[in-house]
C-alpha cells in the first residue's frame, strides 16, 4: 500500500484521467428498472428475481462474474463492459470508452439485445424511466452489496430522500476525456453552469410509485434531498478560477463512508478525509475510494462523468452522447458553451436548477425565458462529428416539439383524464428495447 503522504499524489489520481488532445472517448453508464409482466418491481431475491437475471446474462454472454458477500452483483465482458445494479436492483449497463457514436450505438444494441431475449423468455420490463413508476423504496429489499451497508444508514440521516435515491431512481451518466488541468477544470464547470439545461431536457419520471410526483423530474429533485454534504452543485467549482486544487480541497471536506482493509470494509461513517490523511494511515487506495462517494452533479472518476439526466430511452440516452461529443470535443463549441448560461449568479443557477426539476422546458430562467429557449440555443452551438451527427435527430425532434419526454406523459394523462392507467401511459418506455 502506498502511503499518501503529499497533495501531488491527490493531484495525480485526478491527473491519470488525462488524455492525448483529439482522441477523446466516449462512455455511456445506464439504468433501467426491472419490472415483472404484471408490473410490479423485480426483487433482487428469489426465483425469477434479478440475481436469477444476472446468472441467466452470464450463461449468455460469457462474462466474468463479480460476487460480494456471496451475492451475485454484477459481470464483466473482457473488454471491459459491464452489468452492474443499483441498491434497489436497478440494472446498470456501463460501456467501455468508445471512440465514436456508431461504436457506442453497437454495444448498447447488443445489451438491448441481450434484454430483448430476457422479455421474450420471461416477460421482463426493463423500463427506461428516472424513477420506479410501481414501488415505494420501503417496498424493495436493498441489494446485498457491503458498500450500501454503510451508505444507506448515512443516507437516511443525511437528507430526507435519499433512500429514494438510492432504491427508486435511475438515471444516464456520459464519462467523457480531458486533456490537461485547464481543460478538465472548464468542461466540469461548464457541466454544472448546464445542468438545469440537461436537467430539463432530458426529464423522465413524472409519476412515482404509482402517483404523480409533482415534479417532471423527480429524480433530480430527489438528489437536492439527498446530502448536501456530497450532492448538487457546488459554488466553489463553478468559479471561472477553479482548479483541480479547489476539487481536492471539496472532496477531502467530503464525510467519509469507509475504506477497504484486507477486502473488507471498514467503518468511516462521517469523519474527515483531510484529518485521516494527516494520521499518517491513508493510502492511495483510500483516496481512490473516497473519489467514489461524492455524487455531484459532475465529477472527475477520473474522466468527466456527467450525471445530470434521468434516465430515457436508448435513442435518447445516444443523443445525450452526441450532444456531449459536440459540445465538449470541439473548442469553439465548449467556449460558447461555458459562456450561454456564466452571467446568471449561483443563488439563480440553484433556483433554475429547482424550476428545472419541477418544470422541464417549461421552467424560467433568470433571464425571463423559457429553459426551453436556452436548450435551443445549445443545441445549435453542438459541433458533432459527422459519424455523430444523425444520433441527435431525437433530440432535434424533442426540441422542436418543446417539451421533454416527461411533459409529454403529463400531456397523455391530461388527455386520459382522471383515472388514467399509469401503466399502459408508460408502457412504451419499456417496449423501447424491442430489438
Amino acid at each position: 500500500m502506498t502511503i499518501l503522504t503529499n497533495r501531488s499524489q491527490l493531484r495525480a489520481a485526478l491527473e491519470k484521467g488525462h488524455r492525448p488532445q483529439g482522441s477523446g472517448k466516449l462512455g455511456l453508464e445506464f439504468e433501467q428498472f426491472i419490472l415483472n409482466s404484471s408490473g410490479k418491481t423485480v426483487s433482487y431475491f428469489g426465483p425469477d428475481g434479478v440475481e436469477e437475471i444476472l446468472k441467466s446474462l452470464a450463461a449468455k454472454t460469457g462474462w466474468r462474474e463479480y460476487f460480494d458477500q456471496g451475492y451475485l452483483v454484477g459481470l464483466t465482458a473482457p473488454d471491459g463492459r459491464a452489468i452492474t445494479l443499483e441498491p434497489g436492483a436497478q440494472i446498470e449497463f456501463g460501456s467501455t470508452p468508445c471512440v465514436d457514436l456508431p461504436a457506442l450505438q453497437g454495444e448498447v444494441g447488443h445489451y438491448r439485445s441481450l434484454l430483448a431475449q430476457l422479455r421474450a423468455e420471461k416477460g421482463y420490463c426493463f423500463l427506461a424511466l428516472g424513477a420506479n413508476p410501481s414501488s415505494r423504496p420501503e417496498d424493495i429489499r436493498r441489494l446485498p452489496k457491503s458498500r450500501y451497508n454503510y451508505l444507506e444508514p448515512w443516507l437516511q440521516q443525511a437528507g430526507e430522500l435519499g433512500i429514494w435515491m438510492m432504491k427508486a431512481t435511475a438515471g444516464v451518466q456520459i464519462n467523457f476525456d480531458h486533456y490537461h488541468e485547464e481543460d478538465a477544470m472548464l468542461k466540469l464547470r461548464t457541466v454544472f453552469q448546464l445542468a438545469p439545461l440537461f436537467n430539463a431536457i432530458f426529464a423522465n419520471s413524472l409519476v412515482r410509485a404509482g402517483e404523480l410526483s409533482g415534479y417532471m423530474s423527480w429524480r433530480g429533485h430527489v438528489w437536492t434531498k439527498t446530502d448536501n454534504s456530497r450532492c448538487g452543485l457546488i459554488e466553489t467549482l463553478i468559479a471561472p478560477d477553479s482548479t483541480f486544487d479547489d476539487y481536492i480541497d471539496w472532496v477531502l471536506d467530503v464525510p467519509m463512508l469507509f475504506i477497504e482493509r484486507d477486502g473488507k470494509l471498514v467503518d468511516k461513517r462521517g469523519a474527515s478525509f483531510r484529518d485521516f490523511m494527516q494520521s499518517g494511515e491513508a493510502t492511495e487506495a483510500d483516496w481512490d475510494l473516497h473519489l467514489s462517494t461524492p455524487f455531484p452533479e459532475v465529477r472527475f472518476r477520473p474522466q468527466v462523468e456527467l450525471r445530470c439526466a434521468d434516465t430515457v430511452p436508448p435513442e435518447y440516452a445516444l443523443a445525450l452522447a452526441a450532444l456531449v461529443e459536440g459540445l465538449f470535443y470541439n473548442q469553439d463549441a465548449l467556449q460558447h458553451a461555458a459562456a450561454l448560461t456564466a452571467h446568471w449568479s449561483f443563488g439563480e443557477r440553484l433556483e433554475t436548477w429547482h424550476r428545472a426539476h419541477r418544470s422541464a422546458l417549461a421552467g424560467a430562467t433568470p433571464d425571463g425565458k423559457p429553459l426551453l429557449d436556452f436548450a435551443r440555443e445549445l443545441l445549435k452551438m453542438a459541433k458533432p462529428s459527422a459519424s455523430a451527427e444523425p444520433f441527435l435527430d431525437p433530440l432535434r425532434e424533442l426540441l422542436a416539439d418543446g417539451r421533454s419526454l416527461a411533459e409529454r406523459t403529463a400531456a397523455e394523462i391530461t388527455r386520459k383524464g382522471a383515472g388514467a392507467d399509469l401503466q399502459s401511459i408508460l408502457a412504451p418506455y419499456c417496449c423501447s428495447y424491442s430489438s
